[in-house]
């Protein structure tokens, strides 16, 4: 399974939107609705610890959270 920062993104072709995960071949999950992706792929993100990535229907980034855990010692 693939850990890298979660991306919530419109998929065009489906009409859906889509959590995909950096390194994963598919995406995580797909949605009918945009906050119901957001809160996978913010469930997404912190299991990972990783940044959630959420973009707008354009493509563009609207938003990005981080989920990734300090360094011991920092």
């Amino acid at each position: 399974m693939a850990n890298g920062d979660a991306h919530v993104t419109y998929r065009d072709e489906d009409d859906k939107w889509a959590v995909d995960v950096e390194g994963a071949a598919w995406a995580a999950s797909r949605h009918d609705k945009k906050e119901r992706a957001e809160r996978a792929g913010r469930a997404q993100a912190e299991e990972n610890e990783a940044d959630l990535i959420v973009h707008r229907k354009d493509g563009q980034i609207q938003e990005r959270s981080r989920y990734k855990r300090d360094s011991p010692g920092n």
